[in-house]
């Protein structure tokens, strides 16, 4: 019999993908484990896609807006939604103790809540942190994982590529993200990109999000205004997009976490107002570097 298994968790997207290792654990450890993840669903696409998780719930709406509920009822959506999991584990703060007043008043079983992120105090990986509640929790948070898209969304890919002309060995780049001070100067960036084209005869391509425009323009003016540039792919397709790349490029962004878990090999440039301790990527083939070092 399955082990039905509900996790709330909304944050960015490389907050998002951070579970991953988490629901390996959960695999592993639970038979036959039926995992829901409430979060965005537009940055947990992937992680279904891989097929780690089972279902995803919008953690932004309905039921979920009776989370913090003043006086919870016996038998609101959310409770009737609880009763449904063998186990529950709540990523959020509760200041007011509503939420532990609901879940306690209700009798609901194994429920659990679980601060989002480690004090400052304690600077652990932001996994063991989140593995801490579970009975695994004195597993390996080092481990590193690849995942592999769907054939859909590899397609999907593909078909992109094909409309770009993008025939060649490539790779991606990702100028932007992460809050602009976290943005990878454009001069070491440049540099690192000329340097992997010229030694690899590799074709480089930016990736784009709607908030990445100015880091974008910045680079491309600097490196090639011509470079081709990928604008506005969901998660789930640029995951597939990555898994085609022989390689990758960027800063602290939830892009390069996504990039850690699906591209071949991902170089993730770190600046002084990023903690590469508590959060980098838990991907294979993955090379974290603070940027200081580039200058060398």
């Amino acid at each position: 019999m399955a082990t039905r298994i509900l996790i709330y968790r909304m944050g960015a997207l490389g907050d998002t993908l951070l579970l991953a290792l988490l629901f390996k654990h959960l695999r592993a450890y639970y038979e036959n484990a039926h995992i829901t993840l409430a979060a965005n669903p537009n940055y947990a696409a992937s992680l279904l896609d891989s097929g780690l998780i089972h279902e995803i719930l919008d953690g932004g709406a309905a039921p979920f807006h009776f989370l913090y509920n003043d006086q919870p009822q016996d038998n609101d959506a959310l409770s009737q939604l609880i009763e449904h999991y063998d186990k529950c584990l709540f990523y959020t703060l509760d200041i007011s103790g509503e939420l532990a007043k609901r879940l306690g008043s209700n009798e609901l079983g194994e429920c659990c809540i679980h601060p989002p992120f480690p004090p400052a105090s304690e600077e652990i990986h932001i996994c063991e942190w989140m593995m801490r509640p579970w009975p695994f929790w004195g597993a390996s948070k080092s481990e590193k994982i690849t995942l592999i898209p769907s054939q859909n969304n590899l397609i999907l890919a593909d078909k992109i590529l094909n409309e770009f002309g993008i025939e060649d060995d490539f790779f991606l780049i990702h100028p932007g993200g992460g809050g602009k001070n976290k943005w990878v100067p454009s001069p070491i960036l440049d540099t690192m990109v000329r340097k992997q084209a010229d030694e690899t005869g590799q074709l480089p391509v930016v990736i784009e999000g709607p908030a990445d425009s100015v880091a974008c323009e910045e680079f491309q003016r600097l490196f090639d205004d011509s470079i081709t540039a990928l604008k506005d792919i969901t998660p789930k397709v640029l995951s597939a997009l990555l898994s085609r790349s022989s390689g990758y490029f960027g800063g602290d962004s939830g892009v390069s976490h996504l990039a850690s878990l699906y591209a071949l090999r991902a170089t993730i440039v770190y600046g002084p107002d990023s903690n590469m301790r508590v959060w980098r990527p838990i991907g294979s083939g993955t090379l974290c570097i603070p940027w200081e070092t580039t200058r060398r």
